[in-house]
């Protein structure tokens, strides 16, 4: 469940007043709140809530207006969580697990009748999130990483995907980067997978495709080639999954005058899921397009070979797991040649991934493997950086490698 927004609260603020509405909870990041309530023109003072407590969440779960208010004792810190999302989420637990809440808060509503005459020392809620530093820490990385999106402060970074035989870039893999101020770089296995828990994969998607085609542009433009390079860009199994993903994949290619057979959008294998009527959709579309579809990380995902026969494939792409170590691992170096083989029955690209050493382009080669990338050859480079390693190099043999 993610935050949807961030309150800074100084000493004596009242975060919400008994009677207000719910339509949010709080979870408390750092601080100290007091739980009150009036009553015959006398406060009450409850308990107080410090990091790691849920402000208001009684009211959310049985729709009724505030029983009590909250005022910050000292200077604090809370995320606002939606009672849409806690409201879903409890709609989606067990039933049993479900009557036992729904009991507990009408029990506790009947005992919620304290005339203590504001005791000097207040209980302390002794209810509290488990884990509750690392669910602080998400919800502070959720927050930078929807700031960073709004903001555009993520870059894309371009590595070269070479011919094994001649070192001849044919194109690139179009790579998402964040380096936060902070934090620094950020994985992009971590910040990916956390955009699409919150549900904002489809606004780095278009941000990769638009900053792709504007890079691809500005190659032929700076190369006067006759034939353009191809570039690899990363997409969701939230993407393929969403309606409309194809149409939206021709309008970006449109706007930016990208011919379709210039792209090849790649997907990890688990993002398949056949049965899915939008995702078939997008991938017919995406076929009649005429953009190219790899399978990234192939080997990985505990492979159905019967979804193969049901996708428009271009390419498969050999885990750096596998192709960095075929040259002393006997496994690695059969499954290798078992992907070489599928790639030249289903008449597709194979592309190794994570190439590092001379040993691994000529163990690759031995095994027919035809392209590849990784640091032996080109490390990421931004867009400015990429443009000046394809004028520095002759394109005459490059033109004629392009698939």
């Amino acid at each position: 469940m993610q935050p949807v927004g961030l309150v800074a609260l100084g000493a004596g603020d009242v975060l919400y007043e008994q009677g207000d509405g719910n339509t949010d909870a709080y979870f408390v990041a750092s601080g100290e709140v007091v739980m009150y309530r009036t009553e015959n023109g006398q406060r009450i003072n409850y308990e107080t809530r410090g990091r790691g407590a849920v402000l208001g969440g009684l009211s959310v779960l049985t729709r009724h207006p505030r029983y009590v208010g909250a005022q910050a004792v000292t200077e604090t810190v809370v995320f606002r969580i939606s009672s849409d999302l806690i409201l879903t989420d409890f709609d989606n637990v067990s039933p049993l697990l479900r009557a036992c809440v729904e009991t507990s808060i009408a029990f506790n509503a009947r005992l919620a009748t304290v005339t203590n005459d504001n005791l000097p020392t207040l209980p302390v809620a002794q209810a509290k999130v488990q884990n509750a530093d690392d669910l602080i820490e998400q919800y502070k990385f959720e927050i930078d990483l929807l700031r960073s999106i709004a903001k555009s402060e993520l870059t894309m970074v371009y590595q070269p995907i070479v011919t094994l035989q001649t070192g001849d870039i044919v194109g690139f893999e179009a790579l998402m980067r964040w380096t936060h101020p902070d934090r620094g770089f950020v994985s992009p296995e971590r910040f990916i997978t956390v955009a699409e828990d919150l549900g904002v994969i489809g606004s780095l998607t278009e941000f990769a495709l638009h900053e792709t085609c504007k890079t691809l542009n500005k190659i032929d433009i700076a190369r006067h080639r006759d034939v353009p390079f191809f570039a690899s860009i990363n997409i969701s199994g939230h993407d393929v999954a969403r309606p409309g993903f194809a149409a939206q994949l021709a309008d970006i290619l449109t706007q930016h005058n990208i011919p379709p057979e210039l792209i090849k959008l790649e997907v990890t294998e688990t993002a398949f899921v056949p049965d899915n009527e939008d995702v078939l959709d997008n991938l017919h579309g995406i076929q009649s397009l005429g953009c190219g579809l790899s399978i990234d990380d192939f080997g990985t995902g505990y492979s159905n070979l019967a979804h193969l026969k049901t996708m428009p494939l271009s390419a498969l792409k050999i885990d750096r797991a596998f192709a960095g170590d075929a040259h002393c691992n006997r496994v690695s170096g059969s499954i290798v040649s078992m992907l070489v083989g599928l790639g030249t029955a289903l008449d597709v690209d194979i592309v190794a991934e994570g190439v590092e050493t001379d040993v691994d382009v000529q163990t690759l080669s031995d095994l027919g493997c035809s392209l590849a990338q990784g640091y032996y050859f080109h490390r990421p480079a931004e867009g400015k950086d990429l443009l000046s390693l394809l004028n520095a190099r002759p394109s005459g043999s490059e033109l004629e490698s392009v698939a």
